[in-house]
């Protein structure tokens, strides 16, 4: 069986990274009316409290929405709701007569999220545990819309980090300071952070892409511009250097460029997707991946089948990367669509494969 693989023109101007917050977005904040109709508890804090998924009617579009991995202080265990006023709610803890807890009955609410493009976050407060509330800020290829998941709690061990990397999932971060590497699932804050031993590089290097073996992260591999990939297995308590035999492979392509407000941007110009075979290497390009969506960015590249996730683009590559913006090449008429007409983020942008809690 062939597998398929692709290859974007990109030019290697560096650009200034930013830590993982980024500057204040104009994403809106407003929300409609809500009808609290219950809570599920999903798990425990870090702070000894509980993670939330809030189970709500929203009477604009007649529907039920859920809001997941809501953090409750542990001052709220063991106790109910007793009223709500101007957005507040007042709990009570009983001490004479048998409650129910915060939590209802598990409700049958859909918790698998579409692929997101991570465009950048906003740091919004001090967590309890010494970490930080973050805004994550996303684009949703499905809806073609920009989304906001608020309010997510990073552990203390992410301050001073930066994205490095993305593979099924997890997201991994390198800290400024003592570069120890870590790894964490903004979609699914259930999974906890997984801390690895510090990288060890030089100032100048050119760190490319993280990868893991699997969504339990077993193996950890850091590539690197040229030949040199770094591994890990948890519980390790340092990387492993080895060298490829092949190297770097030469980019192709044509790049044109856009003046703007921010400076200079690069655009993506062509892409192309070809054929591999275990037995005789690369193949001939091909114009037709069926029902296939690639996602390409500054993540580990990653497929998914358009008639899984209705809304997607079949046989197109959705793209994304540090100064190129976002958009979408249709593989069959060989076109490049631009998703957002604002200028890209100066950041890393990574794609996020659909993820259930």
């Amino acid at each position: 069986m062939s597998q398929l693989f692709s290859r974007v023109s990109k030019n290697l101007t560096s650009f200034p990274t930013r830590s993982l917050s980024s500057r204040r977005s104009n994403f809106s904040t407003v929300i409609p009316p809500y009808l609290l109709l219950g809570s599920d508890v999903v798990g425990d804090s870090p702070c000894g409290g509980k993670l939330v998924d809030f189970n709500l009617y929203d009477p604009k579009t007649l529907k039920q929405v859920k809001i997941e991995n809501q953090t409750l202080p542990k001052q709220l265990n063991e106790s109910k709701w007793i009223g709500s006023s101007r957005g507040c709610r007042v709990s009570k803890n009983p001490s004479s007569f048998p409650t129910r807890s915060l939590s209802s009955r598990r409700s049958n609410f859909s918790t698998v999220t579409p692929p997101y493009l991570l465009l950048g976050s906003d740091v919004v407060g001090d967590s309890p545990c010494g970490g930080k509330l973050v805004d994550f800020n996303l684009y949703d290829p499905k809806t073609q819309k920009q989304v906001k998941i608020e309010n997510q709690t990073l552990p203390k061990e992410l301050n001073e980090s930066k994205w490095i990397g993305s593979s099924r999932g997890w997201l991994a971060s390198m800290n400024k300071n003592d570069s120890t590497v870590h790894l964490s699932n903004i979609i699914n804050p259930l999974k906890k952070t997984i801390t690895l031993p510090p990288l060890t590089r030089d100032k100048f290097e050119h760190l490319v892409n993280v990868s893991v073996s699997s969504s339990d992260c077993c193996v950890v591999a850091v590539k690197f511009y040229g030949s040199r990939v770094s591994l890990c297995r948890l519980g390790d308590s340092e990387f492993v250097e080895r060298f490829t035999d092949k190297g770097e492979a030469a980019p192709w392509g044509d790049t044109s460029y856009d003046n703007n407000k921010e400076g200079l941007c690069k655009k993506t110009h062509k892409i192309m997707v070809f054929r591999q075979d275990e037995e005789q290497g690369l193949g001939p390009h091909t114009d037709d991946i069926g029902d296939l969506c690639i996602f390409l960015g500054d993540n580990e590249a990653f497929c998914l089948s358009a008639k899984d996730y209705p809304g997607l683009n079949p046989n197109s590559v959705y793209f994304g990367g540090h100064g190129f913006g976002f958009g979408i090449c249709d593989l069959a008429t060989r076109t490049i669509s631009y998703l957002s007409g604002s200028p890209p983020p100066s950041g890393r942008m990574f794609w996020i494969p659909p993820s259930s809690a």
